[in-house]
């Protein structure tokens, strides 16, 4: 799984819920179980979180968010809303459910710290 995380983080400056999780995703959508996609997604967060390569985020405030909590509790939080906002997640391909696709892809409430100097956030 390291690999597919370190690959990954190559591509992730700028880019959309959507796009990371289509680069942990590679390959057929029919053999994609929509459950193990967002564990695998969320333990990508939390990996990018541990190296210090994504901080959570307020959109509201203009600032990134340093709670002290642990990666994968952060992770967690940035995702909470997902089960809201895609109740009828499909068992399998997720892309196929327009409302996942357009949560991942306006998700917001993570930036990148892109050398240690600059934020960027998602490109949405």
């Amino acid at each position: 799984m390291t690999e597919k995380f370190l690959y990954a983080l190559n591509y992730i400056n700028g880019n959309t819920a959507y796009g990371i999780w289509q680069d942990l995703n590679e390959g057929n959508c029919d053999d994609v179980i929509s459950i193990d996609s967002m564990k695998i997604f969320i333990d990508f967060f939390s990996f990018a979180i541990e190296k210090n390569i994504i901080v959570e985020y307020d959109i509201d405030k203009k600032i990134p968010v340093f709670s002290e909590d642990p990666p994968n509790v952060v992770a967690n939080r940035i995702f909470s809303d997902f089960h809201e906002k895609i109740p009828d997640l499909p068992k399998k391909c997720p892309p196929d459910s327009d409302d996942f696709v357009g949560y991942m892809f306006y998700k917001q409430g993570w930036a990148v710290l892109y050398q240690g100097t600059t934020l960027i956030l998602p490109d949405v």
